[in-house]
């Protein structure tokens, strides 16, 4: 008994152990300086002090991000980069724009969980429920594009890359317009974009996405069970030719919501003269200092550590309720506007035209794209009391085109084989797409979905080849 107790006490204080070394790693920011030596950037960014922060993966201001605002009111930094990754999964943009106010002479591009809350990623650069981009910004964005920096002969190109996971970075249309003379960094979200940083000659490419692994066990499983091909890039620096990459770990925390034994980090970089240290066209990079800014002890930030599932932080968002006649969108009401997945360059809009229930409908702009379409934001799930779906499809153009609906039950995820698609062609004029929901099955394994467990519906164009408007109505459950 009495080795019991000893075991179970040893057992206790590891634990214990363990959990302060859980909560220091997860709440200190590591703050690093370097040096980089370049002929090429010091010619332009002598004397400049540059912020480096990705991953935010923000769910609120919390003393993270406080002590992250904090470092950088004390750097001063001349600019600031933000990577991407800004919001939790599915989680509210609210916290980001006001962590964003505080900025200045800050430039971002868009991550991979910018885009998992479908309903609000446009908010980070456009005005609310515009195509146009907000007119004072404090952190402005590179969707693919440059912008020039500095004065005079001391000009570097600033380029920015849209999110390489999703596939959404076209490097060739960022780099357009730059002026090959002068030095470009690179802002991508993942350090994927690497090897075609270097064969359009980049000369500094700053990345995140990997968080350094988040747990440092995570190191050793590279090439083994971790996949994900930006792991070849898990943190710090790498050179290839004349290009070098810095890939950061970040600030936030994503599928576990802790760290350990890889802390988060914001960098600065500064450029010294050349003449100062000997001419260089080749990189070298001098590690100045590590300061550890504990943010201190709070139980809200303990009981974050081991909400493996989000429960405490989940947001709760609107719920759709369906009428008894099982409409599920007629689009009468602005509270419907509130289910559509706003994203840069599509829009949506009620109509008095082609109406076929109510006064209105929803005219819908889409752009060029492999899948540009509508994912509906929480639908009504149970489905198996009807035989019919149903909707009302108008196209003004005289150029019929392909009209896509997909149908998950819970058991599909998000693999192919396991969920119902299906394509119409869409002629000019009201086209009635109906849906037996007896044939509702998936495409590949030998299953009908569960029609009281329906989790996504989405309607798209596959291989849109251009920007495409055309209206759509009464989306119903008969």
């Amino acid at each position: 008994m009495r080795s019991f107790r000893f075991i179970l006490l040893a057992i206790l204080i590891l634990a214990v152990i363990l959990v302060g070394k859980i909560y220091y790693d997860t709440y200190t920011i590591e703050v690093r300086h370097y040096q980089i030596i370049n002929s090429r950037l010091a010619h332009a960014l002598t004397g400049k002090k540059i912020a480096f922060i990705s991953d935010l993966h923000s769910k609120t201001i919390g003393s993270r991000e406080e002590e992250v605002l904090s470092i950088l009111q004390r750097e001063k930094p001349d600019f600031i980069l933000l990577g991407g990754d800004y919001i939790s999964f599915n989680g509210p943009y609210e916290p980001v724009i006001l962590f964003f106010s505080h900025l200045r002479n800050a430039y971002a591009i868009m991550g991979n969980s910018d885009y998992y809350n479908e309903n609000g990623s446009c908010v980070l650069c456009h005005q609310g429920r515009s195509q146009k981009l907000k007119v004072e910004q404090n952190v402005y964005f590179l969707r693919n594009s440059s912008i020039s920096l500095g004065s005079g002969d001391k000009r570097f190109n600033l380029v920015g890359v849209d999110d390489p996971v999703n596939e959404k970075d076209d490097i060739a249309k960022a780099m357009r317009k730059v002026d090959r003379n002068a030095p470009t960094i690179l802002l991508a979200h993942s350090p994927i974009i690497f090897q075609n940083a270097v064969k359009a000659g980049v000369d500094l490419v700053l990345s995140g996405h990997n968080h350094g692994g988040q747990v440092s066990f995570a190191k050793y499983l590279k090439g083994r069970m971790l996949i994900d091909q930006s792991f070849e890039y898990l943190e710090g620096f790498f050179q290839k030719g004349n290009t070098l990459m810095h890939v950061s770990q970040g600030i936030g925390n994503s599928f576990l919501p802790f760290r350990l034994g890889v802390r988060p980090e914001v960098t600065f970089f500064e450029f010294p003269d050349e003449t100062s240290t000997g001419s260089s066209t080749s990189m070298m990079v001098s590690d100045m200092s590590l300061e550890k800014r504990f943010t201190g002890f709070s139980v809200t930030n303990l009981a974050a550590l081991f909400d493996l599932f989000g429960l405490l932080t989940k947001p709760y968002g609107i719920k759709h309720r369906v009428n008894p006649a099982g409409k599920l969108f007629d689009f009468e009401t602005e509270a419907e506007l509130e289910y559509l997945n706003w994203e840069c360059h599509k829009w949506f809009e009620f109509s008095d035209k082609n109406a076929t229930s109510g006064k209105n409908s929803l005219q819908v702009t889409l752009p060029p794209g492999q899948y540009p379409g509508i994912k509906f934001i929480d639908i009504e799930k149970n489905w198996s009391s009807y035989r019919q779906l149903n909707m009302n499809v108008f196209n003004p153009s005289s150029e019929p085109f392909t009209f896509h609906v997909r149908i998950d039950d819970k058991k599909s995820r998000w693999e192919y084989e396991d969920r119902y698609d299906r394509d119409f062609k869409v002629q000019k004029g009201m086209n009635h797409i109906s849906i037996p929901l007896e044939s509702v099955k998936a495409n590949i394994t030998p299953r009908a979905l569960d029609l009281s467990h329906i989790e996504r519906l989405m309607l798209f164009i596959p291989g849109n080849d251009r920007k495409r408007t055309f209206y759509l109505d009464n989306i119903r459950l008969e």
